[in-house]
């Protein structure tokens, strides 16, 4: 009896011991006040200046609000061509940067891109991630009608998470392919207007008419090649533009002023 007592005060002492330990975890990862608090977590790390938390759909991470720009020592910080690009990442002390009110760095292909990123640490997102960033956007104040690219994070083009200029001003990469217009599994529809999406805002129909419950958003494909994928839309995309219009017929050598990108960095 006696036995049996002890080891009932160790099994509750045990449990009330690592329900603690469990609330002291949940507190070191988001604290009381709902804020992220990682730096004293293991290997984790509290998010850097410019950037902002997200749990994505694998795994947390420290999501850039701004559209990449040029580090403040690269040769050229507005850049005008794919060769200047190249030119940036054969130094050690360039790479991107998420900062307000500068030129995101445009003029950037696909595998530039994913350089220029992993310089620092970082990464493209997912296309699933880059959704999961952009939802919420008030597209109506996005640079979508300009006729050059504009600075970052000036307008109240924001999404629910924070994120600065996920729809318009430039296109922006994403880590994916498309083969034989194979995408995630399945076979992507046609060009045309998305009249539905998937869970990850990608288009699973299309049609030839501007569909207001999907934004009057765009969806292009192609039915042979490899290509890559961009979102969201540029300066010039009008109505076009938005969380559900993309891009996945693009070469992944395409660089021009209208397509950047932004950078994500995984927490643990």
């Amino acid at each position: 009896m006696k036995a049996q007592l002890i080891k009932g005060v160790f099994v509750v002492g045990g449990a009330v011991l690592f329900s603690t330990l469990g609330i002291f975890a949940s507190d070191a990862l988001q604290g009381i006040d709902g804020e992220l608090h990682l730096g004293s977590v293991g290997k984790a790390k509290v998010c850097k200046e410019g950037s902002i938390f997200m749990q994505g759909p694998r795994g947390m991470l420290c999501v850039d609000q701004y559209e990449a720009s040029p580090s403040p020592k690269c040769a050229f910080k507005n850049v005008a061509n794919v060769m200047q690009s190249e030119e940036n990442l054969k130094s050690a002390d360039c790479y991107a940067v998420s900062r307000k009110d500068v030129i995101p760095w445009n003029f950037i292909s696909l595998p530039q891109a994913q350089r220029a990123c992993a310089a620092t640490g970082k990464r493209l997102p997912t296309s699933e991630e880059w959704y999961r960033l952009a939802l919420g956007t008030i597209e109506t104040s996005c640079v979508v009608n300009e006729s050059s690219v504009k600075v970052t994070g000036v307008s109240e083009c924001t999404s629910a998470l924070g994120v600065y200029d996920a729809v318009g001003n430039v296109w922006e990469w994403v880590d994916a392919h498309v083969q034989g217009n194979n995408f995630d599994g399945r076979v992507l529809p046609g060009e045309g207007f998305v009249t539905s999406v998937d869970a990850n805002g990608v288009a699973l129909s299309s049609g030839v008419s501007a569909d207001v419950l999907y934004g009057k958003d765009y969806f292009w494909s192609k039915q042979d090649g490899v290509f890559g994928v961009i979102r969201g839309g540029f300066y010039g995309s009008g109505d076009d533009a938005g969380i559900y219009t993309l891009n996945a017929a693009i070469e992944t050598s395409f660089a021009t002023q209208g397509v950047g990108f932004r950078c994500v960095e995984d927490v643990l």
